[in-house]
């Protein structure tokens, strides 16, 4: 795409910025100035990204908060106004504005000047005793720190089948009267009140904030680095100057309760899931939860008030909040979710945005939002991750005989609701275990999902009822934890590390049997290698469809995006072309700190048939890393990527027995990556810190092909070995294939379409997973690096136009090995 022409908008970037953030800056500009629905961006690492979306959508958002406060917005696609409003002269607007905002503004810079005060008294001077109010320390007395779990922790309250909560035989009166009073409570905070409104209240209407921007991204510390970059701009007020207002950027951060829960006797609980269901139970319980209560006292209080002043009074990063919760003694989960209205910037995991349940159980509203998803070369897959779900056979037998030890050691003291609705959880995971056993054949294998449930003695069974019976009861974590408990230490370590998911055993079973219920037009179950069951979404349009519908804007950004064109086929077939904008930054490198070589001698060509030729590992291949070795300077390191774990295997064993392993390592010392082996990344690192010649051959979509900074002398030289293609014959992929070949005939396409889209699958799978890898390289705006794919296939167009454009664009023309490594040295000794 064509840059865009570059306007002296100040974007009050804290440093003078480089052309192409000036150029990224404009493009967001404009992308919302003028309405588009979608922005495609590709920054490289270096380049500045996180710096340049703050910058462009915040200035935005100031310049343009004015008329969205006054109900004044220029969002075209609302068509509200008719062409003669549109027409009125600016300062029939500004009129009109400034008479709807009189009385907003007086309240603004009210609220302003009181978070100036909080500025001067940080909330660090608030942990003494002495400085909480009485009602807090009363709190606090409550909290008994019992952080051991009793084998009493283990057992759920008594459940009645049909109830839709769990109930005590013998209620408890005082907890009846506490329910009765909370639900008056509730019915009178929705009555006009006729007494004067305390300041406080006052504040929290004080700053509604229309537009928000979401920040979404992949992990807890990119989230933290965004609040860290916050920090940096100095932005002007969206208000005029006479108005005296010295507006803050209100920020919160959004977490799970793993990360913000307060509670001891909550958080012992370690795993997310188990933490949810605790809480749930502690807050039902008869004590409730000291630090929070869903009543309006507790969401007006001063501490609660407090803490929500204290975030918006300075800028601060998740575990900030965490401190000031149990400085005033307010849960921050659900003190952030109550700021929520009057945030400006909001920062969340991807789970938390994609979630459309989890928008709606924090209230996050998304009209007229502009939501940013960093790492969004990530998000088809991570939309797909959430809403599929899977179970093996060995998950299943294990669950089944956890069950049942379960309720031999608690059948006792279990109530007859708990008991029958455990054996009938084991009846069901009998009779998906034995279809398992007596119909797995290969993977790709599609399944009807009433065929699982085909059995004799199932129809007394109402899955529904089960699913809800697990949710209400909150047994699922009790029943976990009890099981790891009769594990030993290592065993149970050993089952957490071969694990693909961190999620408790019994919660994943619970969410594929949810799946059961979902539409077969959304997703496929189908057979998977293992003795597996998988559900898997085949549409992830139709879930991102309510966040694009909602919001103003959604910028997708990332430092490798190609290639794009899986984001329009996959996530926004319907959206017009024109209501997307796409741009690619180049790197803040000077061309001369970059070379991408292609070598394309008919040699090169590491196809699942041909990569296995002893002349092209031990000839070929050899002696282009003994070349490299010596020409790359001995004090910067090469890292190598194979495409799988196998081939790499392969290749060590085949240098190993006829000791061209040993010729290689006397001159760079060879480190290398394996699927059950040491991490080998430390002793690289020290390696090269020793100015010690090293190399690191490492897997493609494995530890070190992502989120890993090989800067500097750890990567002089990036080497991609072959085109790492997925595994066709894996079950999911084989239902994919079929999927989107069913799609396109049922389009009228024809099999030479689904010819091309077959391939253009596999490529785009393939070539996103190399982008993601050789962007490893080039770090910051000073370093530098040379890039070599190995394999005639690069030089093809259709792979060629899938690499990132800085990549693409530094191609050189030697494509032989000694050309190849002569440019190599002349490179080295310009940067000498």
């Amino acid at each position: 795409m064509t840059p865009p022409t570059v306007s002296p908008t100040d974007f009050h970037h804290p440093y003078k910025p480089y052309d192409i953030q000036l150029q990224l800056m404009q493009c967001i500009y404009d992308v919302l100035s003028e309405n588009k629905k979608i922005a495609i961006l590709e920054s490289p690492t270096g380049t500045g990204k996180t710096l340049s979306l703050i910058c462009s959508t915040i200035t935005w958002l100031r310049e343009n908060k004015t008329n969205y406060l006054a109900g004044i917005s220029n969002e075209k696609e609302n068509n509200n106004q008719s062409e003669n409003d549109d027409d009125e002269p600016d300062w029939v607007n500004e009129t009109y504005k400034s008479s709807i905002l009189k009385d907003k503004l007086h309240l603004l810079n009210e609220y302003e000047k009181h978070l100036d005060e909080i500025d001067l008294k940080p909330l660090l001077k608030l942990s003494s005793a002495s400085s909480l109010p009485l009602s807090q320390k009363r709190k606090r007395t409550k909290v008994k720190l019992d952080v051991t779990i009793k084998e009493d922790e283990f057992l759920p309250k008594p459940y009645t089948e049909d109830a839709s909560t769990p109930i005590d035989k013998k209620k408890d009166p005082t907890e009846v009267s506490r329910q009765i009073n909370e639900l008056l409570a509730k019915l009178e905070a929705k009555q006009p009140s006729t007494s004067s409104t305390p300041l406080q209240d006052k504040y929290q209407n004080a700053s509604p904030n229309p537009v928000k921007i979401y920040f979404a991204s992949r992990t807890h510390s990119q989230l933290n680095q965004f609040a860290s970059q916050l920090r940096l701009p100095s932005f002007p007020s969206s208000f005029s100057k006479e108005n005296d207002i010295n507006e803050k950027i209100k920020y919160i951060p959004l977490g799970s309760k793993k990360i913000l829960c307060i509670n001891p006797n909550v958080k012992k609980w370690k795993t997310t899931e188990a933490i949810n269901d605790a809480c749930y139970e502690v807050r039902h319980s008869k004590e409730g939860c000291p630090y929070y209560q869903n009543t309006p006292e507790w969401h007006t209080a001063n501490d609660t008030l407090a803490f929500r002043d204290n975030t918006f009074a300075q800028i601060h990063d998740i575990e900030d909040t965490v401190t000031a919760g149990e400085t005033l003694g307010v849960c921050p989960f659900y003190a952030i979710r109550d700021s929520i209205p009057g945030a400006e910037v909001i920062t969340l995991p991807y789970q938390y945005l994609l979630s459309e349940t989890m928008r709606e159980s924090l209230n996050l509203e998304l009209k007229n939002s502009i939501i940013i998803i960093d790492e969004a070369h990530n998000l088809i897959d991570t939309i797909n991750s959430i809403y599929s779900s899977e179970v093996a056979l060995n998950d299943l037998i294990y669950c089944i005989n956890g069950l049942q030890v379960y309720l031999s050691k608690f059948k006792s003291r279990l109530n007859p609701g708990n008991r029958v609705n455990l054996l009938k959880l084991i009846k069901l995971l009998n009779v998906i275990a034995k279809f398992i056993k007596e119909n797995f054949k290969k993977p790709g294998q599609e399944i009807d999902p009433n065929d699982m449930l085909n059995d004799s003695n199932v129809d007394m069974l109402n899955i529904h009822k089960l699913i809800k019976y697990v949710k209400v009861s909150k047994v699922a974590y009790k029943i976990d934890t009890y099981m790891q408990s009769l594990q030993p230490v290592e065993e149970h370590q050993s089952e957490k590390k071969n694990s693909s998911s961190s999620q408790p055993l019994l919660f994943r079973i619970m969410s594929f049997l949810t799946s059961l219920s979902n539409p077969k037009s959304e997703g496929q179950f189908f057979f998977e290698k293992g003795s597996k069951v998988k559900y898997m979404l085949m549409e992830p349009s139709k879930q991102f469809q309510s966040i694009l519908s909602d919001s103003k804007c959604v910028i997708l950004a990332g430092g490798t995006m190609e290639p794009i064109q899986d984001f329009y086929d996959n996530l926004f077939p319907s959206v017009p072309k024109d209501q997307i904008t796409s741009f690619s930054c180049d790197h803040v490198i000077p061309d001369s700190n970059l070379n991408t070589f292609i070598l394309n001698e008919p040699i090169w060509e590491f196809t699942f048939e041909k990569r296995n030729d002893t002349q092209l590992i031990n000839k070929y291949l050899f002696q282009f890393f003994i070349k490299l070795s010596t020409s790359v300077p001995s004090k910067g390191g090469i890292v190598v990527f194979f495409p799988s774990y196998q081939y790499l295997d392969h290749v060590i064993t085949q240098w190993k027995s006829n000791g061209l392993f040993e010729k290689l390592n006397a001159i760079r010392s060879i480190f290398y990556e394996s699927k059950d082996g040491v991490d080998p990344l430390s002793d690289y690192s020290e390696t090269i810190a020793k100015n010690q010649g090293a190399i690191l051959f490492a897997i493609v979509g494995g530890k070190l092909s992502e989120g890993i900074n090989f800067q500097d002398d750890l990567c002089r030289a990036i080497v991609m070995t072959g085109l790492p293609y997925p595994n066709v014959f894996s079950g999911e992929l084989l239902v994919k294939k079929k999927h989107l070949e069913e799609k396109i005939l049922k389009n009228g396409g024809t099999k030479q379409d689904v010819n091309i889209a077959t391939r253009n699958f596999f490529e785009t799978i393939c070539m996103k997973a190399v982008n993601q890898s050789v962007g490893r390289a080039i770090r910051h705006a000073n370093d530098y690096a040379n890039i070599y794919l190995l394999d005639k296939r690069y030089a093809t167009q259709n792979i060629k136009g899938k690499l990132s454009h800085w990549v693409a664009n530094r191609i050189q023309p030697q494509t032989t090995v000694d050309s190849v490594m002569l440019e190599t040295r002349t490179f080295f000794k310009l940067h000498k």
